[in-house]
């Protein structure tokens, strides 16, 4: 996975130059009435691409570093590739982000083989970024899940609505 990011990023750098940026964090994320995920975030952000504005990465994030942690909460993790737009280049700045993935659930337990235990992601966000003087800044956002399930296909805990927070840091290439 590193080999292919590292690739994917390298190939990205070539085509813009050599004034992009990456962004690595982390993410907080909890689904209303649900589970609690956190994981890490990467962005890159292509300069010459509408002024800085447009960035695309990916994240993971899992219960296994919230509410599965200590606790016998079902272990999901989530793969997600993503697009951000911020609509000013200004230090606040709102922002829509579009995700498509994968999730996993991991159930621990014979018994429920006959459940689905992964299903598609697809959800959209809007929220606000901070940057910071330093090159530190912060995504919060509302998102919604527009694949959800009951549990009798897919996962039934991905729910609808979700926040989420993000703290990166930059680097340029």
């Amino acid at each position: 996975m590193k080999n292919i990011l590292f690739i994917f990023l390298s190939s990205l750098s070539v085509i813009y130059g050599n004034s992009e940026q990456v962004s690595l964090g982390i993410r907080f994320q909890h689904s209303i009435n649900m589970y609690t995920e956190n994981g890490f975030t990467l962005e890159f952000i292509p300069k010459k691409l509408l002024d800085d504005q447009l960035s695309f990465g990916a994240s993971y994030i899992s219960t296994r570093f919230g509410s599965a942690l200590n606790s016998n909460a079902i272990i999901q993790d989530n793969i997600l590739l993503h697009s951000t737009y911020v609509f000013s280049p200004s230090p606040l700045s709102p922002l829509l982000r579009i995700n498509v993935g994968y999730c996993f659930a991991d159930y621990e337990s014979a018994l429920f083989d006959e459940i689905d235990a992964s299903m598609p992601l697809l959800s959209l966000e809007a929220g606000a970024r901070y940057v910071f003087d330093i090159p530190l800044k912060i995504q919060a956002s509302l998102g919604y899940n527009l694949i959800t399930s009951d549990g009798s296909s897919g996962i039934g805990t991905v729910y609808p609505l979700f926040v989420q927070c993000s703290l990166l840091w930059s680097f340029s290439l």
